[in-house]
C-alpha cells in the first residue's frame, strides 16, 4: 500500500523549515484517510506488517458499507497475533444506521475468532502524530546503502542506542538525503523516532531492538 502522499524532498526539507513544515501539516488535514491511516500504522513500533484484509472486507460487503469510506487493514503484530483494524470516517457514527452497521461488522469479524478494533477518524488525524507519520512515510524511498545503513547502526550502538537526527543524519553526510535515510530505517522498523511532539533535527532517534 503506497505511503507517498508528501513527496520526499517535501519531507526532508520539513525538517529545517518552519514553514515547509506547516504545508506538510496542511496536506495532514487534507490527506485521504486510507493514507492517514497507512502512515500511521507504518510508524507503530508494535507493527509487523499491514495488507488488505479481506475477510473483513467481505462482511463490510454483506453488511452494506463496502461504499461508506472505511477503510479496512489486518495488521500483524510484533507478537505474532494478527488483528484487524477499521478506519472510521466521522460521517459514519453521526448516523445512527451507519453506527450500528459498523458495531455489527465488529461483532460478525470476533465471531469469526479475530478481533476488530475501530479506530476513529478524529484520532488517527490527530496531531502532531499524523504530520509526523507522513514525514516519516515520505521517506519510504529514499535509497540507504548498505555501508551507510552498517555505519548509523554502528555509530549508535557505540553511543548507547539512541541520538538525535541532526546527529544520525551527520554520520551519513555521504548520502544525497541524510536526514531522509534515517527516516527511511525508521519506515523499515529497524529504527524508532520519538512522536510525540513534532519531529524536527533534535528529535530522538533510537536502535528499534533496544527499544
Amino acid at each position: 500500500m503506497p505511503m507517498n502522499y508528501v513527496s520526499p524532498v517535501t519531507a526532508s526539507s520539513a525538517l529545517e523549515t518552519s514553514s515547509r513544515a506547516a504545508v506538510v501539516a496542511s496536506l495532514g488535514r487534507e490527506a485521504p484517510l486510507h493514507y492517514a491511516f497507512d502512515a500511521l500504522l507504518g510508524v507503530q513500533s508494535g507493527v509487523r506488517s499491514v495488507s488488505a484484509d479481506p475477510r473483513c472486507e467481505t462482511f463490510a460487503h454483506t453488511l452494506g458499507l463496502a461504499q461508506v469510506g472505511l477503510v479496512l487493514r489486518s495488521v500483524r503484530l510484533s507478537g505474532g497475533r494478527t488483528v484487524s483494524l477499521v478506519a472510521v470516517p466521522s460521517a459514519c457514527w453521526r448516523a445512527p444506521v451507519l453506527h450500528a452497521r459498523i458495531l455489527d461488522l465488529k461483532w460478525a469479524v470476533e465471531f469469526s475468532g479475530r478481533r476488530l478494533v475501530l479506530v476513529p477518524e478524529s484520532v488517527i488525524r490527530a496531531e502532531p502524530r499524523l504530520t509526523n507519520a507522513l514525514l516519516v512515510s515520505a521517506c519510504d524511498g529514499v535509497h540507504v546503502t548498505p555501508r551507510e545503513r552498517l555505519m548509523l547502526l554502528s555509530h549508535l550502538a557505540e553511543v548507547g542506542g539512541s541520538a538525535s537526527l541532526e546527529v544520525c543524519a551527520e554520520w551519513l553526510t555521504g548520502s544525497t538525503d541524510p536526514a531522509g535515510a534515517v527516516l527511511r530505517l525508521v519506515t523499515e522498523r529497524v529504527l524508532t523516532i520519538a512522536l510525540a511532539r513534532p519531529i524536527d533535527l533534535q528529535s530522538e532517534v533510537s536502535l528499534a531492538a533496544w527499544r
